[in-house]
């Protein structure tokens, strides 16, 4: 055997390793999420209704929890948008802003690009129609969230926050 037989056997190896560590990873998080989300289901069945942050010791301990963690304050309160209409009707949440398998927004970067001339409500129709409009309103509630704890201007920028978050470039 040659010694770049034994280096590039040594590299399989390594990745090899990476790959048991990072299932590990994914394993673990899918674990965490699904005890999230049976905690849900308990708050669900309590009848608790999960307010606004800094008004709801609820909401204020799952946003102060997660900032604590390392989440930055927008994120956790984009989450808190989430936790609240997981609680409030009982299902899951499959995707925290975008984490969703394994799968990051920007690993699933926006490539759909409209080509002609259709009215704007045309193209937007389809969006707002997403999952029965829950995703929009999800949306929605995000971005009424931050306008009122002044972390935006206006509602344009809350947008041009949402696709850049979701990976895509945005010519201001």
């Amino acid at each position: 055997m040659k010694n770049a037989d034994i280096s590039y056997t040594n590299q399989a190896a390594t990745v090899a390793s990476a790959l048991i560590e990072a299932k590990k990873h994914d394993d673990q998080a899918t674990s965490c999420r699904e005890e999230a989300n049976k905690l849900i289901a308990s708050l669900h069945k309590s009848k608790v209704v999960v307010g606004r942050y800094n008004s709801c010791a609820v909401a204020t301990a799952f946003v102060d929890t997660l900032v604590q963690g390392g989440l930055a304050k927008k994120t956790a309160q984009n989450y808190l948008s989430l936790f609240k209409d997981a609680v409030s009707t009982g299902k899951p949440v499959t995707d925290w802003g975008g984490v969703k398998g394994g799968k990051s927004r920007k690993d699933v970067k926006g490539k759909a690009k409209t080509k002609g001339s259709k009215a704007f409500a045309d193209l937007f129709r389809p969006a707002f129609n997403h999952d029965d409009g829950k995703t929009f309103q999800v949306l929605c509630a995000e971005i009424e969230v931050r306008y009122q704890n002044d972390d935006l201007e206006n509602f344009y920028d809350a947008f041009v926050d949402f696709f850049k978050a979701a990976g895509d470039e945005i010519a201001e």
